[in-house]
């Protein structure tokens, strides 16, 4: 089922936590994200292109209208929504002349999923060209040797070969090995980033990016564990934002923990790829980070990929009643392989196309290309 994508901007954590509360819900509704009301904010929605974008305006800030004007004009089909404190004859005229669809008092969103809706079709008819989004897919394990970082590694590999505009980040920032995978040197990486141009821009982020012989385009994890506390998890949003106009799709390889980093990461994501591998070690820790992200209301982005199959381990359907949730890929096992493609620092869909493993993951991307609504190029 399609559905309307949302993007709140809105800083206070308190009504943040009443927006994903009032939308959790209603499944037609995806709440993409959140944004600050500054310059960063239309290349945001660029990236996002949500259905629909929710302002909010308590009584002492200003700026906001101006947004919305802006908004209104750049990016028609998006239909915004004003949540405020402050609901007067006034007030709700000029936000109908910004190009407000709907004005909403923050002390009632109950009914704010319908709202949403109804504004979001009725704004479809002014909408513009449509382009295909950017799918920002982040591939999470919970424990070192899951194959989370072959997945993500190939799976970008995957989509560059494609011919789609692909970027790579490693935030597995205290021992990131994916220069391994990618026979790529560590002499510029994220913390170099940050640390040169602490409010960097798009031009910057390119001129650190390395481009690996498959196409894709590179942000490496730090070369020495003591440099991870340089990014920041403001750095990890202002970095995808920036990213998510100019690429097709962004592959973030994650760390198995929940530090602000990585949490910045998942809650900027669209999609969660949970890697296991089908023992009991894997099942319980995989329970324990679905209740996490759970909590985090981000459940709906989630794809379960159990990354071997042996006999007499726990099968599908194991983890499947135990989690409550579909296993959605599964990808065969070939240590060997896999091990001989990372020394030669050559993704195996490169290098051995034709392999079970590589063609599993060649699988997976070609479920991306059918969710963002195209195919291999």
């Amino acid at each position: 089922m399609s559905r309307f994508k949302v993007l709140a901007v809105v800083q206070d954590e308190d009504i943040r936590f009443e927006i994903r509360k009032s939308l959790s819900a209603d499944e037609s509704i995806a709440l993409v994200g959140f944004a600050a009301a500054d310059e960063a904010l239309l290349t945001k929605i660029t990236g996002y292109a949500p259905h629909a974008v929710l302002l909010v305006k308590r009584k002492e800030e200003a700026g906001v209208l101006e947004y919305a004007r802006l908004i209104y004009q750049k990016h028609p089909g998006c239909a915004l929504i004003l949540l405020t404190d402050e609901i007067s004859l006034e007030s709700v005229d000029s936000a109908m002349e910004a190009g407000i669809r709907k004005v909403v008092g923050l002390n009632d969103l109950s009914s704010l999923a319908g709202t949403i809706i109804k504004v979001s079709v009725l704004e479809q008819g002014r909408g513009g060209e449509k382009h295909k989004e950017t799918r920002v897919i982040s591939v999470y394990g919970t424990k070192g040797g899951s194959g989370k970082t072959n997945l993500a590694v190939n799976l970008a590999a995957a989509f560059s070969l494609s011919k789609h505009r692909t970027a790579f980040i490693d935030l597995c920032l205290i021992y990131g090995d994916a220069s391994v995978y990618l026979d790529l040197s560590t002499k510029d990486t994220i913390a170099e980033l940050v640390q040169e141009r602490s409010d960097f821009t798009i031009d910057d982020i390119k001129s650190f990016t390395l481009q690996h012989a498959s196409g894709l385009n590179a942000i490496l994890a730090p070369s020495k564990p003591e440099f991870a506390d340089y990014v920041t998890p403001r750095h990890v949003e202002k970095l995808i934002n920036l990213m998510r106009p100019y690429y097709d799709y962004i592959v973030i390889d994650l760390p198995a923990d929940f530090s602000e980093c990585t949490l910045a990461a998942l809650e900027n994501s669209d999609d969660i790829l949970i890697v296991a591998k089908p023992d009991i070690s894997g099942l319980r820790n995989t329970k324990m980070a679905l209740d996490v992200l759970n909590g985090l209301q981000q459940t709906e982005k989630i794809k379960l990929v159990i990354n071997t199959e042996r006999k007499g381990l726990l099968n599908h359907k194991d983890f499947e009643r135990v989690l409550d949730m579909p296993v959605s890929f599964s990808i065969p096992e070939d240590t060997k392989n896999a091990v001989i493609s990372m020394q030669r620092g050559i993704p195996i869909v490169m290098g051995m196309s034709s392999n079970p493993m590589a063609k599993a993951i060649l699988g997976v991307s070609d479920y991306f290309y059918k969710l963002r609504g195209g195919a291999a190029k």
